[in-house]
């Protein structure tokens, strides 16, 4: 068949053509392929891919480009920040010169710590006092109640450390810049916690800001005479102006009438107002399943403690009915769970945050 092909090829191109195909060739590798007979150019499958080979190529080439140049610019970037940072810390600042007509305006310059300006120190000091006269006495002062703590709730006491928290480091940046050095801390007032049970593992929220000068006494099963007999032996003479938040009564309400409590209240507030301090009453805590009462009996010390409070200038805590809230009162309804105590702890320790600031 080959020799056949061969040895008469006229005879085989007019085969082709009987049967409608044709020797049609590539326009790109000028290859040749029987195909059928068509109209216009024919391009190969080995030339197409070629060319979608060089189309990826090409978008390859771009892309790596584009990264390149963006890799130039990080690194320029880079460099600028370096070098800026660098004379922010050595105190080196670029100096603008004179702009001439050969003078390029885009040019970095690195400047080294031999270029810098001498410093001109003045021959003339100023001697002034820029302190403000000061109190005449500060034993007046000591002996004053900072702030009237009287009829306070737990809510303002929330308010006030939020906000204290809020600008605490803000206050204490402008203190240490004023004058280029920390003020000196004024002498650290005394703080002392005294009550019952309920205080049992508030130490560590209460003394944790301070734990030089502030002290939780608490005395398991103590009324409010057990604490008038103990004040003596707490509070020292040499103690100026301290700081006493009392927290009893919710043992004295078991037992006790309503005009015995307040008899020993008012025996308490004499005791205390022999100490030279600033008091702090705080409310008795309500409690749940003990009998109506004792929950009515609650409400009436709690009342008649605000007006009493009120009357021999003394500050009150008033906790309100925060703690029968769910989680708070333990099974018993008359101790704190763990969160619960954790609250209470807070509560104390933002009114003596508030009372010391």
């Amino acid at each position: 068949m080959m020799e056949d092909r061969c040895s008469h090829p006229q005879r085989h191109v007019l085969k082709m053509e009987e049967e409608g195909t044709a020797a049609v060739a590539c326009g790109s590798c000028a290859m040749f392929a029987i195909l059928p007979k068509i109209a216009g150019s024919f391009t190969c499958s080995n030339c197409m891919l070629i060319a979608l080979l060089k189309d990826k190529v090409q978008q390859l080439e771009e892309r790596v480009a584009t990264l390149q140049r963006i890799r130039e610019l990080e690194l320029f970037l880079e460099a600028t920040e370096h070098t800026v940072s660098t004379k922010e810390e050595t105190g080196d600042s670029p100096v603008k010169e004179a702009s001439s007509p050969t003078q390029e305006p885009d040019i970095w310059r690195n400047v080294t710590q031999r270029s810098r300006r001498p410093r001109v120190r003045s021959d003339c000091l100023e001697i002034r006092n820029r302190f403000e006269v000061l109190s005449p006495s500060m034993e007046d002062e000591e002996h004053t109640p900072f702030e009237d703590l009287s009829l306070i709730t737990v809510d303002q006491v929330y308010e006030d450390d939020q906000q204290s928290q809020s600008s605490g480091n803000v206050q204490a940046t402008l203190e240490r810049t004023a004058h280029g050095r920390t003020p000196t801390k004024p002498k650290r007032r005394r703080v002392v916690v005294i009550g019952d049970s309920l205080l049992r593992g508030t130490e560590a929220v209460i003394c944790g800001p301070d734990k030089m000068s502030r002290e939780v006494c608490c005395l398991p099963g103590a009324k409010i005479q057990d604490v008038t007999e103990r004040l003596q032996g707490i509070i020292k003479p040499t103690d100026k102006y301290p700081f006493l938040l009392v927290h009893v009564g919710t043992n004295d309400t078991a037992s006790n009438s309503l005009q015995k409590i307040k008899r020993d209240y008012e025996a308490l507030g004499r005791k205390l107002k022999q100490l030279n301090a600033q008091i702090v009453i705080s409310s008795v805590l309500p409690v749940e399943r003990r009998g109506p009462g004792r929950e009515g009996k609650i409400v009436e010390v709690n009342s008649w403690l605000r007006k009493w409070c009120k009357q021999e200038r003394f500050g009150f805590l008033d906790h309100g009915m925060q703690f029968l809230e769910d989680g708070l009162l333990a099974s018993d309804g008359l101790h704190l769970t763990t969160v619960g105590r954790n609250v209470f702890a807070k509560n104390l320790r933002n009114l003596i945050r508030r009372a010391l600031n």
